[in-house]
């Protein structure tokens, strides 16, 4: 892959943002270093970033795409009603059955829906 200011602008901006940023949060911050980057540039690159799996997606219940820059393994809990996204960290995300059964899980993505404590 050819190098790119810009997909080094998004990749910096995602890895830097524990928020799990939406596209419009990625483009505003961008605009705030590089002035002319466009919307679609922005789409292009968070695109070409996840599917190198440099960065992963996450959709909210009001159907947002947010980007999380930690591809370490670890799963997520999306509340219904604020659509807030937290880092579940420590849990155990692969199923013994799966390793007992004969499965070889390389990769997992694991999300949790519900209400998180303060709209609970």
């Amino acid at each position: 892959m050819k190098y790119s200011k810009q997909r080094q602008l998004v990749l910096k901006i995602v890895k830097e943002n524990s928020v799990h940023p939406t596209t419009d949060f990625v483009f505003e911050m961008a605009r705030k270093v590089e002035p002319s980057i466009s919307l679609a540039t922005v789409y292009r690159n968070l695109k070409l970033l996840s599917n190198m799996g440099l960065i992963d997606t996450l959709e909210t219940e009001d159907k947002r795409l947010h980007y999380d820059g930690n591809t370490n393994s670890h799963g997520h809990f999306i509340c219904k009603k604020c659509n807030n996204i937290f880092d579940l960290k420590g849990e155990n995300l692969i199923p013994q059955s799966l390793e007992e059964k004969g499965y070889l899980v390389r990769d997992s993505k694991c999300v949790y829906y519900g209400l998180c404590p303060k709209c609970k």
